[in-house]
């Protein structure tokens, strides 16, 4: 072996080009594929950053007559299930909610926090780094209220001042106190920025509130599998104790990937993993072709070998070890690049991704890279091994390494570029989706100038604003205010900006009543003031806008897309007609007139088939959390913040941005993926064309004689190049007919996933087909021009 290896070495050194070109493809090929396995291990597969965090489990419930969705659990069940578990160490929950955090001298703002049971960083084994955590008695009735503030709140807020705890503020304008601070990047469950105790409330003791994300930490030794028949056994008992409330009702027990890390992004990194598995193979094929064309230049060398008496097995291994030592030098160079594509994706998903996601290489990458390199110098070695093991030493001798073999070989190396063409093909189908995708998100509603306006989201808190009205009076004395600012043009309110989602309701259409209730239609719903049509340029194209009496009692009035008047009522005019819509208890509501019509717009970018949209008065509908909509030719952010404080010194405003900034927000992860997956795809294309040149030059150079003496014929400079071209023009087409026929089922499948990418569009395989096809081309004529300048002279003395 050790002889074998230094043979390999010298080998390795002795054809640097060669080998750096190997040693390069095979970078790329495995340097993508150790960096995706990264990213999948670090989304899917490492546990949560905590001491025991592959016992953290999540505990949630499921109807076995109500669907597939999973519920939250109650906080009665809570206290059952804590006090009749054995399987369990701890077993803690959390409710979600926006905290304002408010004080003298400093402005009000909005972070997201956390209520949470007493023991929940406990059994974390998380200590604050200062102050105290909670207490048992903290989240008992009647406790004095407490602040657990995250580390970057307080280091931007409170300037990392040790002298926070015990500082008296404002939460959702009740009193509490600061007692501690938790460590940088500690952000539980999920990106949190403050914690109070989760008190009970008779709203919260109710069977029927299931409002709580529970979470346990099993017992060493017990496994998620077994906990989940303990509790589903608690959960009979309890079904039978309170049949009105837990029947039918089972327990999921899921790891915290399984749980957060679910449905589109399991599918989504999978994806990605798949995708990088066809570009290591197109790697590898690549290579093999080349170690291949150098076999066939070393039939001389191999049978000398057997003459003096190698046997088959030594010579296939000394060309495997020859190619696991090339495999294990690419994949050193590869693994250098996965972790420049690691920290990319890392400071590209930094700001929205969980905190306990950490993109690092540990034990399991690491095992997977050397089994990578391994298997790859296998994969794509063990061909040339073979051809080079199956000497002919009469014929090797008598005719010269040039000749023989090269047609057993050439016709392998055409199958493998085939092989190559079609995967690209595939991969660049798949980039293409994404591409069109993003494209095709981003570009919708044009009309809407987006760069002139900014948005701002304003949460009353309903310890003052208990009633629509009280928020209507707010937002009459807000909006004239805010059209006086400089350089702005149209204000308005709206619960949801362009593209960003929609309410939803059950609708009936007047004379048109439907007995199924499954069958009541669906309409996508926006709330918004008078004005807001204007704001966002959506034209109106029968009918009026809303107007200030609009809403109120014995004026129910809504405004339709075309599209949705259509839907509701083909072939006729929606003027006039009427619906109604069905509450959350499906209890039919007042019949509201159809006033106007206006264009088509899309209001969610990422809903394959979107529902029948509808506006009406935010009179009418009297939502809490609305967006601000303010165009304006100047940033209007600083008029925009004073106007409110000036009415609401206590009241903050979220998510201040550009209408462009939130959109691109909503696409982050298709963006990402985009340049992902189009990434693969130009180093497939690039790997493919090295692949088809390389195979051309040496079937050129091995009939360098040949041509000439065509030349000397009479053989014009087309009549040779057609002559070389030949042979990749088929290859092109037969790779392109394969690929073709992989990508159609591919890209349906792609499109099917929730993944927010759109049906397969004729157009992507025309754009990827020309591409393939003409760097393919461009790959087939370089040697082709090479042949057709030889001098005939010096081509037929070639050997």
């Amino acid at each position: 072996m050790g002889h074998d290896l230094r043979v390999a070495w010298r080998m390795i050194l002795s054809h640097r080009w060669f080998s750096a070109a190997v040693v390069t493809t095979l970078a790329l090929g495995i340097g993508v594929n150790t960096m995706v396995f990264t990213l999948v291990n670090a989304v899917l597969f490492k546990p949560v950053a905590v001491r025991g965090g592959s016992r953290l489990v999540t505990i949630s419930q499921r109807s076995l007559t109500q669907g597939d969705g999973s519920m939250r659990l109650s906080l009665p069940a809570l206290h059952d299930y804590r006090s009749q578990a054995s399987s369990l160490e701890a077993l803690e929950a959390t409710s979600a909610e926006e905290g304002v955090l408010s004080e003298r001298g400093n402005p009000p703002q909005s972070y997201s926090m956390q209520r949470a049971t007493s023991g929940i960083f406990e059994m974390l084994h998380i200590p604050p780094v200062l102050g105290r955590g909670f207490l048992p008695g903290d989240d008992r009735p009647g406790a004095p209220p407490v602040l657990l503030l995250g580390y970057g709140v307080w280091k931007e807020r409170y300037g990392s001042s040790p002298a926070v705890i015990g500082r008296a503020v404002r939460v959702n304008e009740q009193p509490a106190t600061i007692i501690g601070v938790m460590p940088d990047g500690f952000k539980f469950p999920v990106n949190s920025e403050m914690w109070m105790p989760l008190a009970p409330t008779p709203k919260l003791e109710q069977r029927d509130n299931r409002a709580l994300t529970v979470f346990a930490m099993l017992k060493p030794g017990v496994s998620a599998q077994q906990a989940s028949v303990e509790l589903n056994a608690i959960a009979h008992r309890l079904a039978i104790q309170y049949p009105t409330t837990d029947k039918d009702l089972t327990v999921l027990v899921e790891t915290f990937h399984q749980h957060y890390n679910g449905g589109s992004v399991r599918v989504i990194f999978l994806l990605m993993l798949a995708a990088v598995g066809f570009v290591l193979l197109v790697a590898c094929a690549n290579v093999a072709n080349m170690m291949l064309s150098r076999a066939l230049g070393r039939q001389r060398e191999m049978s000398i070998r057997a003459a003096l008496g190698a046997s088959r097995w030594r010579v296939v291994r000394q060309v495997l070890i020859e190619s696991v030592l090339l495999s294990v030098l690419g994949g050193v160079l590869g693994l250098g690049l996965a972790m420049m594509g690691v920290h990319w994706f890392d400071l590209s998903t930094r700001v929205v991704r969980p905190y306990w996601i950490q993109f690092t290489m540990d034990y399991p990458v690491f095992g997977y890279f050397a089994g990578l390199c391994i298997a790859s110098g296998l994969l794509f070695g063990i061909a040339p091994a073979l051809h080079s093991s199956r000497v002919e030493l009469n014929e090797v001798l008598k005719e010269g390494a040039r000749s023989v073999g090269k047609h057993r070989g050439g016709r392998f190396s055409s199958v493998l570029v085939v092989f190559q063409f079609a995967l690209t093909l595939v991969l660049l189908s798949g980039a293409g989706i994404f591409v069109h995708s993003l494209l095709q998100n981003l570009s919708a509603n044009r009309s809407v100038p987006a760069r002139q306006l900014m948005t701002a989201r304003i949460d009353f808190p309903e310890v003052r604003y208990k009633d629509t009205d009280s928020r209507q009076r707010f937002y009459d004395q807000l909006l004239p205010r805010l059209r006086a600012l400089p350089g702005v043009t149209h204000v308005a309110i709206v619960s949801s900006l362009p593209g960003l989602g929609s309410g939803r309701r059950e609708v009936e259409i007047e004379h048109s009543v439907v007995d199924v209730k499954a069958k009541r239609p669906q309409a996508a719903l926006i709330a918004q003031s008078p004005g807001y049509f204007d704001s966002i340029h959506l034209p109106l194209l029968l009918g009026r806008d809303f107007d200030d009496t609009d809403g109120t009692a014995n004026h129910r009035s809504a405004i339709l897309t075309r599209e949705c008047a259509d839907h509701f009522w083909p072939g006729q005019t929606a003027i006039g007609k009427r619906f109604r819509f069905y509450d959350d208890d499906k209890q039919p509501g007042d019949w509201i007139t159809v006033v106007g019509v206006t264009a088509n717009l899309v209001q969610d970018l990422n809903e394959k088939d979107p529902r029948p949209l509808l506006f009406v008065p935010f009179r009418q509908e009297g939502w809490n959390g609305m967006a601000l909509v303010v165009e304006s030719s100047v940033d209007p952010a600083t008029g925009v913040r004073a106007a409110v404080q000036n009415l609401d010194q206590e009241l903050p405003l979220r998510e201040v941005s550009m209408l462009t900034e939130a959109v691109e927000q909503r696409e982050w992860f298709l963006q990402v993926i985009t340049k992902v997956f189009l990434g693969f795809a130009l180093i497939a294309l690039l790997m493919a064309s090295v692949g088809l040149y390389a195979v051309i030059a040496h079937a050129t150079g091995s009939r360098t004689q040949e041509i000439g003496v065509r030349m000397a014929l009479g053989a014009n400079t087309h009549n040779i190049m057609m002559l070389v071209m030949k042979r990749g023009l088929w290859q092109i087409a037969a790779g392109l007919a394969l690929g073709i026929g992989a990508a159609f089922p591919v890209t349906r499948f792609m499109a099917s996933l929730p993944i927010g990418v759109s049906p397969s569009d004729p157009a992507v395989f025309v754009v990827v087909a020309v591409v393939l096809a003409s760097v393919g081309l461009f790959a087939c004529w370089l040697p082709a021009r090479k042949a057709a300048a030889l001098d005939p002279v010096k081509a037929i003395r070639y050997e």
